[in-house]
């Protein structure tokens, strides 16, 4: 099953402030899954849309 992270994981992940995190949101292509007001993001994606 594919890693779903919180804003929070993501932060701790690429360690940098949580406000840091919800600001990459903002930036095109970035994939987050919206759900409510609550946004998550699929580990995999993430590290594809940074290039790792």
């Amino acid at each position: 099953m594919e890693e779903i992270l919180t804003m929070n994981d993501v932060a701790k992940l690429l360690k940098i402030s949580r406000s840091k995190a919800y600001s990459l949101t903002r930036e095109k292509g970035f994939p987050k899954i919206k759900i409510g007001k609550c946004i998550r993001v699929k580990q995999k994606e993430l590290m594809k849309w940074l290039h790792i």
